[in-house]
């Protein structure tokens, strides 16, 4: 990038800039608190919610005893040593402070609970949108380019739901993107604060997710590129970047409790853990029940190709042949300018992908392992929209026309997708687009977080005014958890039982079991989002 862009990317904002992206991110802001509260609990948060517990107990018993003594639910862990827990290779960045928060705030009701860490979970994601801005506003130069960017990762069903109780994904997701965003200011200047800025947020990267590991090393090899062709002519960057590593491992180590006994050994054998994780079920693709570990390669393409916005898809095909044929035709050498962060964008794409097709890793719940490429196949889509919003065609009566009719498409793409969300929230999770067909719920996953039970728990309260009603569902660990967010007076009533037919209703979201429920003949109820079955409600007892 040349001294000119840098200083035309981030110059004094206008009244009107400011006026425009203050209201868009304190609008999304305001959204946030105001869904906060609908979404039901997934099934991974007990388990993370219990990660953060056991390390934050280990912190406590050495650091802070007393804490640990006035706070009795720690006591449910005593036997639960971090060094032999079964998830100690967990990172537990973002766990450890928000189970502090929960704990320091004296939240006891479970519907509290969840809902901070939702409302955490949410703030962490809304900084990634942060970050997607800033990275497109510098890239294009434009801060209208940088809020259009924003606005299709908000506008992204299954990722804006997630925003709020993926506490895994989303938030490896919503850091990942703001640490692409101190790389990209890191290389543009290798400063001392901007090497200090990139490696505490690339450590919090991997310490939610190891995989974030890719992101140094993209780091290292464009810093390497830039100064192989002349970019840091009389720049004094030998020094912040020679620390670069050394602080990062460093602070890896201090916010991850778990490495501080034996940081190599530890962090390796948590990355050869998450390379062929253990996860041996099966899943639901393309109308067959698979093993996790026996997928076919297109598992992980086909899964984005069908849940992401096709115009996303479009621009992102547009956007790479664009780059691609850009560096054809420099030869295949990296080109000068602000050029050069496409092809991180389109690296931090296709690599992570193409490295779990060739290592058949283990994944599952259709993509969201994976997530993390997102905010960057954003980045390369908005290149190819913007590439052909600029084209002329060679007919004079079209060029006139050309533009407003692809903002027309935009615009008409964009409130599409909105309507989609308000019709089918809480259950933005279950997106899919147009290129799978109908009749999904015979042929992939759909609530496989199960947030629907708590809708179905909320309709038989609705609908069943007992004094006594038993429910049961395929996971009634999850069930049990969302009927703790129901009203007090609705969780004395609904009682979870695991066998079930001794319940008055049974629950289920078809996972693992994509056939008909014989044995429940009864249907009462059905949830659907985006026409297809999510839940359904059986009456086993009358």
């Amino acid at each position: 990038m040349t001294t000119d862009r840098i200083r035309a990317s981030f110059a004094p904002a206008t009244k009107t800039q400011r006026l425009v992206v203050g209201a868009f991110f304190t609008g999304l802001l305001l959204l946030g608190l105001w869904l906060v509260r609908d979404y039901g609990v997934s099934v991974d948060e007990g388990q993370s919610r219990m990660n953060g517990m056991v390390s934050l107990k280990y912190l406590g018993d050495r650091y802070f005893p007393e804490f640990i003594r006035t706070h009795g639910e720690f006591a449910a862990y005593a036997g639960l040593p971090l060094p032999q827990y079964y998830d100690r290779d967990y990172g537990v960045v973002f766990e450890l402070p928000v189970t502090w928060l929960e704990q320091a705030l004296g939240l006891t009701s479970w519907r509290d609970i969840f809902q901070l860490r939702h409302l955490c979970t949410f703030l962490v994601c809304l900084a990634g949108v942060g970050a997607v801005y800033r990275l497109a506003r510098r890239r294009f130069s434009d801060w209208r380019l940088g809020l259009l960017a924003a606005l299709l990762l908000v506008l992204s069903p299954r990722l804006f739901a997630d925003s709020f109780y993926n506490d895994k994904d989303a938030v490896f997701m919503g850091l990942f993107a703001v640490a692409t965003n101190t790389a990209v200011a890191f290389v543009a200047r290798p400063t001392w604060r901007r090497m200090g800025w990139h490696a505490l947020a690339c450590a919090l990267t991997i310490d939610v997710r190891i995989m974030g590991v890719v992101l140094p090393l993209a780091t290292l090899a464009l810093l390497g590129l830039q100064a192989g062709r002349g970019a840091y002519r009389g720049q004094r960057v030998a020094a912040p970047a020679a620390a670069y590593l050394p602080l990062l491992a460093g602070l890896v180590v201090a916010l991850w409790p778990y490495l501080w006994a034996a940081p190599w050994v530890n962090f390796a054998q948590a990355f050869a853990n998450m390379a062929k994780f253990r996860w041996n079920s099966d899943v639901l693709y393309a109308g067959r029940l698979i093993p996790a570990v026996a997928l076919p390669w297109h598992y992980a393409p086909v899964w984005i190709a069908i849940t992401t916005p096709v115009l996303y898809l479009v621009g992102w095909a547009v956007g790479a042949a664009a780059i691609l044929r850009r560096l054809g035709y420099r030869r295949w050498q990296l080109y000068a300018g602000d050029e050069w962060q496409d092809l991180l964008f389109l690296g931090l794409t296709v690599a992570p992908v193409a490295a779990v097709v060739l290592l058949h890793s283990v994944i599952y719940d259709g993509w969201r392992q994976l997530y993390f490429v997102y905010p960057s196949l954003l980045l390369v889509a908005l290149r190819g929209l913007v590439a052909v919003a600029r084209w002329r065609p060679a007919a004079p009566r079209w060029q006139r026309a050309w533009q407003p009719l692809c903002y027309g498409v935009l615009g008409a793409s964009l409130l599409t997708t909105a309507v989609q969300m308000v019709t089918m929230h809480p259950l933005q999770n279950t997106y899919f687009n147009l290129l799978p067909g109908r009749h999904l719920e015979e042929r992939y996953e759909l609530d496989y977080w199960v947030l629907s039970y708590r809708q179905g728990l909320e309709w038989i309260a609705r609908h069943d005014d007992r004094a006594h009603v038993k429910v049961a569902a395929q996971m009634p660990t999850v069930l049990e958890s969302n009927r703790r967010m129901l009203s007090d007076y609705d969780q004395d009533r609904l009682e979870v039982v695991t066998d079930g037919q001794q319940a008055d209703y049974y629950l289920t979201t078809y996972r693992w079991h994509p056939y008909p429920y014989t044995e429940y003949p009864q249907e009462v109820a059905a949830l659907r989002a985006g026409g297809q079955r999510v839940l359904s409600i059986f009456r086993v007892r009358w």
